[in-house]
């Protein structure tokens, strides 16, 4: 099957399942047992409504917004996706591309399959962010810092919730294991098992390391993002993981509006970023409305790669920023700033 072209979300998932293997499009869509906390992403957003209001002079919309210093084109941004060689054969490498071409901000992982120095060489303008997942000692954690610095990264993400490989009922199922799937040049963590002996020390360690700003992502209580405060990070990532790694049964959207609540009004100096379940601009809207600083997608990336490479992933792009545009002109938001809780009104 040929490159194919898309207009909607949902249109780009139905192409993808088509072109490529049933047990590489399961493992894509799996979430952690039998999908329900994955599931209760798409649910719990969509059961936030949005309050319009009428006659506002709205204009033209302004998108872009800041993040750590750097203009960027919309809050919407990628959020770190493995084993991207099963679904292209340049894998991240050409996922970078295709959100540089949307002036956003990229992140991607230690368990990717393109290494960070070959998504930098192909890709030299583009805003790239480095995820670490705690699998190996200090030493190699501060090598994989040092990575994160010598290519020029914009911030450091840790990722704290995905300690051991899930049961994912989908693609254990299949009898498909996607690590021995596509090529490879990023090497293999050294050991997984080390997450689980890790605590919050690791967070200090870390950023006692870089001057870059530090995201722990992963985070779903207000007790850990307190303390993800409490120890002075940059950004708190609120993510269940897609729903793949532990099936809590908490959504994004319980958990931003949780912490919002309970986070004192001196902490807005800490950004904001979460994912879990947005197909739509307005979904990106509503967690704005909620509280976001920054809206991530993972698996929409991942349809648009499959389907047309970078070209794909920037229309994915392309299309959730032109939703959100037309979903804050027609609702009555001017700016960004008018994205607050009280335009929401729950189920």
């Amino acid at each position: 099957m040929k490159n194919i072209d898309f207009v909607t979300i949902r249109e780009a998932e139905k192409f993808a399942k088509r072109k490529i293997k049933k047990q590489i499009f399961d493992w894509l869509q799996s979430g952690s047992e039998d999908n329900s906390t994955s599931n209760k992403n798409i649910i719990d957003l969509n059961n936030l409504r949005l309050k319009p209001f009428h006659l506002r002079k709205v204009g033209k919309i302004d998108l872009s917004t800041d993040f750590f210093g750097k203009k960027i084109s919309s809050p919407l941004i990628l959020s770190p996706m493995g084993h991207q060689t099963q679904f292209h054969k340049k894998g991240e490498i050409e996922t970078a591309k295709g959100v540089d071409n949307v002036n956003t901000i990229s992140f991607f992982s230690t368990q990717g399959r393109m290494s960070l120095k070959d998504i930098r060489k192909n890709n030299i303008n583009s805003k790239l962010c480095w995820t670490i997942f705690p699998f190996g000692n200090k030493n190699w954690i501060k090598k994989e810092i040092k990575d994160a610095e010598n290519n020029k990264c914009k911030a450091i993400a840790l990722c704290i919730d995905a300690n051991v490989r899930s049961h994912r009922y989908l693609d254990r199922e299949a009898r498909y294991d996607a690590r021995k799937v596509g090529s490879r040049t990023n090497p293999i963590p050294p050991n997984q098992l080390a997450a689980l002996d890790y605590d919050w020390d690791l967070v200090k360690f870390v950023k006692s390391k870089t001057k870059l700003p530090l995201i722990i992502k992963g985070i779903l209580s207000y007790e850990d993002a307190n303390k993800c405060i409490k120890l002075g990070v940059d950004g708190i990532w609120i993510s269940n993981h897609g729903g793949r790694m532990f099936n809590s049964g908490i959504s994004g959207v319980e958990s931003l509006i949780e912490i919002k609540k309970r986070i004192s009004k001196k902490k807005k100096k800490v950004k904001i970023l979460v994912d879990g379940g947005v197909r739509k601009g307005s979904d990106i809207l509503k967690f704005l409305c909620i509280g976001a600083d920054y809206v991530g997608i993972g698996r929409p990336a991942m349809y648009g790669l499959i389907l047309k490479g970078h070209n794909g992933v920037k229309e994915i792009f392309n299309i959730l920023n032109n939703e959100l545009r037309t979903s804050m002109q027609n609702g009555g938001f001017k700016n960004f700033k008018e994205c607050i809780a009280s335009r929401i009104l729950y189920k």
